[in-house]
């Protein structure tokens, strides 16, 4: 189960967005040329979510606020994100191909051999971590992941990204 913010944190983030001139949900997908939203049920199929946006914004779609929007919105089928986060995901993607460091210069020259040794062989925050303060990891980080609690034994290998898993 997802996490949301509780209502009044997001009005309050709300409200902070429109004074700094944050596009709301509808001229944010405009901007990143997708479809904007017509009707509520564009957004969602939650019957209680359409509800409260018909309760706090009437019947006007363009007054919705962006985060209200992204938080409300239904996913793509199969996948975690909706369809405005995977275009915002896809833009960041593709500015990453553009980063010489990420390709032209991708090289020893530009990272030196131990450097891009370890840009290839670095896998996590922990792998980090071990390398440049051993004596932490070794007495403190007892799991695989450097996020997960420290003094907790390792989770055993799942092939299965987090996303995809089925809670028992």
């Amino acid at each position: 189960m997802l996490r949301t913010p509780p209502p009044a944190q997001t009005m309050i983030v709300s409200c902070w967005d429109r004074e700094k001139n944050v596009a709301r949900y509808n001229d944010f997908r405009r901007s990143l040329l997708l479809i904007p939203i017509s009707k509520w049920n564009g957004l969602t199929d939650d019957e209680e979510a359409l509800k409260d946006l018909r309760e706090v914004y009437g019947d006007d779609v363009e007054e919705l606020d962006l985060l209200v929007g992204l938080m409300a919105e239904k996913k793509i089928k199969g996948f975690a994100i909706s369809e405005t986060a995977f275009m915002i995901f896809l833009i960041m993607a593709s500015r990453i191909e553009a980063d010489g460091f990420f390709t032209s210069d991708f090289s020893e020259e530009a990272y030196t051999k131990k450097g891009l040794e370890w840009v290839n062989t670095t896998e996590s925050l922990k792998n980090v971590l071990d390398r440049h303060y051993p004596e932490m990891t070794k007495k403190w980080i007892n799991s695989s992941s450097a996020f997960s609690v420290w003094d907790s034994a390792p989770e055993p290998y799942n092939p299965f990204p987090l996303y995809i898993r089925v809670p028992l």
